[in-house]
Order: structure tokens, then C-alpha cells, then sequence
């Protein structure tokens, strides 16, 4: 069984950059099945998390799986660069 991913993604409210990458993170989560958990936040509604989190950019993604912290900062509309960030085999 494998351990279960955590992904936080900060955006930044509902802009065209933000939707597309909750959008290509939904679609990751999906192949993954139930081992990937997606958590969005909204640094406009949520400011706390994003620093607690050392977040200072948006889009941001955070991944937590098997003790090792993944970060990808920036545009997160190529799918592609994204499985790779997250040490995933398929491009």
C-alpha cells in the first residue's frame, strides 16, 4: 500500500493561472486514486497558512509523501512539469 500524498496548492483568488492548476491537480489526484489528497487554499482567505507554510508566491505547490517535501513555485499549467516535480514516472 502506498503512502497517502498530501498536496497543498496556494493560489492566489480565482484567476485563469489559478484554475488551471487546480485544475491539472484535480486531474493528477484522479490517476492517483485515493493515496493523493488535494487541499487548495487561497492565500486571500487563508494568509496564515501561507506563511506558516513559507509561501510567498502563487501559484505554490507542497507535496508531503513518504518524509520528503516537494516544492514547485510558478506556473503550474503544464501537467508534464508537474508529475515530474512529484517524482512521478509518467509525463
Amino acid at each position: 500500500m502506498h503512502e497517502r500524498r498530501i498536496i497543498r496548492l496556494y493560489i492566489s483568488g480565482v484567476t485563469p493561472r489559478s484554475v488551471r492548476a487546480v485544475e491539472n491537480l484535480k486531474a493528477i489526484c484522479r490517476e492517483l486514486g485515493e493515496s493523493c489528497e488535494l487541499e487548495v487554499i487561497d492565500v486571500y482567505q487563508q494568509p496564515r497558512r501561507a506563511s506558516e507554510d513559507g509561501v510567498l508566491v502563487t501559484p505554490t505547490l507542497i507535496e508531503k509523501s513518504q518524509g520528503v517535501v516537494r516544492r514547485l513555485v510558478g506556473e503550474l499549467g503544464d501537467r508534464r512539469r508537474i508529475r515530474q516535480a512529484l517524482g512521478l514516472a509518467r509525463g
